[in-house]
């Protein structure tokens, strides 16, 4: 099991120009990881065969699967604007 450590930065001012732009943002983002989260889905599935079967994870896709979750925790903490860092366009997949 790996521990969650979340570093949560954020400036005093926010513009109305950065809200606009954290939307446009947050929104092909948000669809660029629903399109990976069906293969997330799909992977999990894969996931839960291959422990049942073999006894052990796939290192794989636990990572793929893991860094899709990452990737969804930043840019839900970007869209509520809990931290100023931008998520990026693609997930370390």
């Amino acid at each position: 099991m790996e521990t969650v450590k979340i570093n949560v930065t954020s400036a005093e001012k926010a513009s109305r120009l950065e809200l606009f732009i954290r939307w446009i943002w947050g929104t092909i983002v948000g669809i660029i990881l629903c399109i990976i989260g069906v293969f997330a889905c799909i992977a999990m599935f894969v996931q839960w065969f291959y422990i049942l079967l073999l006894g052990k994870r796939n290192a794989a896709l636990a990572k793929f699967v893991t860094n899709w979750f990452k990737g969804m925790t930043q840019l839900y903490f970007y869209m509520y604007l809990s931290t100023d860092e931008r998520p990026p366009l693609m997930p370390e997949l």
